[in-house]
């Protein structure tokens, strides 16, 4: 029978907001198992409690940047579009439909005015991470650590070159090394100064702190780069470290992991890293740490030595495979690099081997053992896994603000979200378990036959 629905659109229902979103609601899960209420704690000292009109709650007012990034919505602006008509979104921020949304400028106001140069941000970040390690979610036994690019608010036509001049770093411990060997051979130390380094560079004029991003098989443009760590037991975010995009991912890496485990007292057992973290000093640093370092290979130029001259490690010299000939040690360059002469006179050739090149063999070594090969595979579940989750769900491929700063303060709420999405996940399906244990142990107590149990629990 023909029937044409004449309901009014303008009918009242009497309904609460809680009745209106579902059981299963993502945002259900948040709001049950995080608790915000530390937001009250970190933000009352920018607030002034003796004059001014009432504030917005800050709570709410946090709670708006983390709906943007959970939903990956591009904007404050959709945002606040997506509060006026969405019930759970008011339900997830107290606000019923008699109270209007927050104006779209509100949070870059308080922004402005009150959390620009604090450590709000990293703080809540902080928070959120310490409620997963209180829960037992974090182990902080394996880190893995890896960088993504964000394509930065710029245009990659609108740039000029700039002329820089930086003082190239010293390898202090490196340079005592190589002076060492010098005294031992009996050979005069060598003098090493700072070295000037002078360069031109792309330098956007739109955002200029953002860096002109150019690698192998990927997209050229001004990007910013985050250097994640991630811990391998729930791939939690332990660190997000902005840079711009031409820096290397090994520079701020001993920094970084130093930070991870003096903030949270981690006692890392290992780390996996790509190619682009294989130098000497990361290196050094995690065996001086004693951690268990997997490190993708970097491919170097092969030369003919290696396929002719066999090092060896006891006696430290080279022996010539065809002719049994023996090359021994006689001298070091200011590069590092050991000299090794045949005891014969008439023959001029040089064999070099770097020193400490016994710190890249056992990387090798390290790298092709069966636990080396397990632990370097694990990247792409986890690193790897969280900056395609972040690009993929939370709106990540794009900076949404200009400066270092800035988006290091946003990364940090970006970050915290997805860790806050991942803790809700996880403890609902434990508090889950929970009850469906109680269940059947329940009623096998009082021993009900199963093909009841299913009909009861549905």
């Amino acid at each position: 029978m023909f029937y044409q629905d004449s309901s009014p659109q303008d009918e009242f229902i009497l309904f609460s907001l809680s009745q209106l979103v579902p059981e299963n609601h993502l945002l259900r899960k948040i709001d049950k198992h995080i608790d915000f209420s530390f937001i009250y704690d970190l933000t009352s000292p920018y607030y002034s409690h003796h004059s001014g009109r009432n504030s917005l709650d800050p709570i709410l007012l946090f709670k708006l940047v983390f709906l943007k990034d959970l939903y990956g919505i591009k904007s404050m602006r959709e945002t606040i579009k997506r509060v006026e008509t969405d019930v759970a979104f008011r339900w997830f921020l107290n606000l019923p439909f008699s109270k209007p949304a927050p104006h779209y400028s509100t949070f870059s106001q308080n922004y402005i005015r009150r959390f620009k140069e604090t450590t709000v941000f990293e703080d809540i970040f902080t928070e959120i991470l310490t409620q997963a390690i209180q829960h037992n979610l974090v182990s902080g036994t394996a880190l893995f650590t890896d960088s993504t690019h964000i394509k930065a608010n710029a245009n990659k036509n609108k740039s000029r070159n700039v002329i820089i001049e930086t003082v190239k770093e010293r390898k202090l411990a490196f340079e005592n090394d190589i002076n060492n060997e010098r005294e031992a051979l009996g050979k005069k130390p060598f003098e090493f100064t700072d070295t000037l380094v002078t360069k031109s560079i792309k330098q956007s004029t739109t955002d200029s702190q953002s860096g002109y991003y150019h690698r192998s098989h990927k997209e050229k443009g001004f990007m910013y780069l985050d250097h994640r760590t991630v811990d391998g037991k729930h791939n939690f975010i332990v660190d997000c470290f902005i840079t711009s995009g031409n820096v290397h991912d090994s520079v701020p890496y001993i920094d970084r992991l130093t930070y991870i485990i003096d903030k949270y007292k981690f006692v890392v057992n290992c780390v996996a890293l790509d190619s682009g973290y294989y130098a000497r000093d990361i290196l050094q640093f995690l065996e001086d740490r004693r951690i268990f370092s997997v490190i993708g290979y970097r491919r170097f130029n092969k030369t003919a030595d290696s396929n002719y001259f066999q090092y060896m490690h006891k006696n430290d010299c080279f022996v010539d495979k065809r002719t049994g000939e023996v090359y021994v040690y006689k001298n070091i360059d200011r590069r590092g690099y050991k000299q090794y002469r045949s005891i014969d006179k008439n023959n001029k050739r040089i064999i070099q081997r770097v020193l400490n090149a016994d710190l890249y063999d056992r990387a090798r070594q390290r790298r092709l053992s069966p636990l080396g090969k397990q632990l370097y595979k694990r990247r792409k579940e986890t690193v790897e896994r969280s900056f395609a989750d972040s690009k993929q769900n939370h709106g990540y491929r794009f900076a949404q603000y200009r400066g270092l700063a800035k988006i290091q303060q946003y990364t940090w709420l970006s970050c915290a979200t997805q860790n806050m999405k991942k803790l809700a996940t996880i403890l609902h399906k434990q508090y889950c378990f929970f009850l469906l244990n109680s269940t059947f142990a329940t009623l096998y107590r009082f021993n009900i036959k199963a093909h009841h149990i299913f009909s009861i629990l549905k």
